[in-house]
């Protein structure tokens, strides 16, 4: 399997695979070395942990061809599972949900814009357009599990204007995450100009009042630490 990091700390075992079919040219995953570790090494890690909750993240954790077998053993030793993904697989997050608590998935603009999807995922109009109906598809089979939809705020495509427009595909989500853009450097490189967090704060919030209309969470993270809006 390949990875990008494991730990365990801050509450969870945290599993970063590396790799990805994607081309996000703000990704910091592009960057940063891979491990190879076996199915064997990744559960013995896992399973020597206290800690039940495990979170599978990193760039794409859908690639990993070992990753059902992975969170079926997990899931059999007691643990508490939720994968992130970018949703063009919905085929794997179907087979991983009997054995998930549930997903976490990016959206990164509105889904009917394809030139800005386009942009933000380095990907041809052709593969963006089979994307978007992918993601779709994924939502609906996370919607019945715990969801967490995370975007990442860059303003030229997520705003006041464009949010209203991203709203209804965040209908049914347990919670979703405004995260803004450069506010951590573990997340994201330069990207349009933007070195430093953007938008203002200010805005975040604007925006996570927004989404309050229609979901029961709203997480806002940042360079002012988190916030939570709860109903």
């Amino acid at each position: 399997m390949r990875l990008i990091d494991l730990s365990d700390s801050k509450g969870h075992i945290r599993i970063e695979f590396a790799g990805c079919n994607m081309k996000c040219p703000y990704c910091v995953h592009i960057i940063q070395p891979r491990i190879e570790w076996t199915i064997e090494d990744v559960f013995d890690f896992a399973s020597r942990s206290s800690t039940e909750d495990v979170y599978m993240g990193g760039a794409e954790p859908t690639l990993q061809k070992d990753l059902l077998p992975l969170v079926e053993q997990l899931h059999d030793a007691g643990k508490s599972i939720i994968v992130k993904s970018n949703g063009m697989k919905p085929y794997v997050l179907k087979q991983l949900s009997p054995y998930v608590k549930g997903f976490v998935l990016e959206i990164k603009a509105p889904l009917d814009d394809i030139p800005a999807i386009m942009e933000l995922t380095g990907m041809s109009e052709e593969r963006t357009v089979k994307y978007v109906a992918l993601l779709r598809e994924s939502l609906n089979i996370a919607r019945k599990k715990w969801l967490r939809i995370w975007v990442r705020v860059l303003p030229e495509f997520v705003n006041a204007e464009t949010m209203p427009k991203i709203l209804p595909d965040m209908k049914g989500a347990s919670e979703v995450m405004l995260y803004q853009f450069m506010s951590n450097p573990d997340f994201d490189l330069p990207f349009m100009g933007h070195d430093s967090p953007t938008p203002k704060w200010g805005d975040i919030e604007n925006l996570g009042k927004i989404v309050f209309e229609e979901v029961p969470m709203v997480r806002l993270a940042g360079e002012m630490g988190n916030k939570v809006m709860k109903k």
